[in-house]
């Protein structure tokens, strides 16, 4: 054999050993990118995070049964996809987290797609819409419009929109922030704070049916559009997800559903 063939056999074996190597490197990372959508379907089983103090998007009743208008929804997105529902209850500050770590397969948790947490996760065309609005005791006569709350301490879920939008629009304000809704919520019922700061749905829905509480005023910021968050590149599964909310809406279930937790009619921009 001359040294030329060789030669020329040799190379013919590093190369097939290269390409040998390269598929057995790559193999991990495409099984770690199979979509959520496939192990969905596979496993029929559909991790929904949720959050679990928020009526009436999502909250637990006396019977320790969880409902609401996310978990509604979420039971006809497990449905279609013919997977047993499994709800998972996340704070608000950990609701990007959850997604990002892969601990929920979706968050469907009134979450607002701001372009901070468009960094780290990916968001659904939007299926809900919300304003914010100060809530505070209903003998507390001094607060009459959010202007008011200006060297007044306030109390927020920390990282919220409601955080956000507050130190922006009354930068005096003494803003009080909490790692839960839930715990911002209690410091105004105790007194520790002056006002708490939320979503209008959720501080007109308590103020409607606690005598205590008084929303103030309307929303001060525009009304903030709510999507699903996912994991970020996941393409499948943002395509099912938007698939599924457009025919939510077309269909006129999501009306159908948002009437009967808030009683109104959802906001035109975002629904048919």
């Amino acid at each position: 054999m001359s040294r030329k063939v060789l030669f020329y056999i040799l190379l013919f074996a590093l190369v097939l050993s290269f390409f040998a190597v390269f598929a057995c490197s790559r193999a991990p990372e495409e099984k770690a990118a199979k979509s959520i959508l496939d192990q969905v379907i596979a496993n029929k089983k559909l991790r929904v995070g949720f959050l679990p103090d928020y009526p009436p998007w999502g909250s637990r009743t006396s019977e320790g049964k969880y409902e609401g208008y996310d978990l509604d929804i979420a039971a006809e997105l497990a449905a279609g996809l013919g997977a047993q529902l499994e709800l998972i209850p996340v704070e608000a500050p950990n609701r990007v987290p959850s997604v990002a770590t892969r601990k929920v397969d979706v968050i469907i948790g009134c979450l607002t797609p701001t372009n901070e947490r468009a960094k780290t996760i990916d968001f659904t065309i939007p299926y809900a819409s919300a304003g914010i609005v100060p809530m505070v005791l209903a003998d507390n006569k001094a607060i009459k419009t959010y202007k008011d709350l200006a060297g007044k301490k306030v109390s927020v879920a920390r990282g919220s929109t409601p955080d956000m939008a507050i130190a922006k629009a009354v930068p005096t304000a003494e803003v009080v922030r909490f790692d839960t809704i839930a715990d911002a919520f209690t410091a105004l019922q105790t007194k520790k704070v002056d006002a708490f700061i939320e979503e209008d749905t959720f501080v007109f829905f308590t103020a409607k049916k606690d005598p205590r509480f008084r929303a103030v005023g309307q929303s001060f910021t525009a009304p903030e559009l709510i999507s699903f968050g996912v994991t970020k590149g996941d393409q499948n599964w943002l395509n099912y997800l938007n698939n599924f909310l457009t025919n939510l809406r077309y269909s006129g279930k999501n009306i159908e559903l948002y009437k009967k937790w808030f009683g109104v009619e959802p906001a035109s921009m975002v629904m048919p």
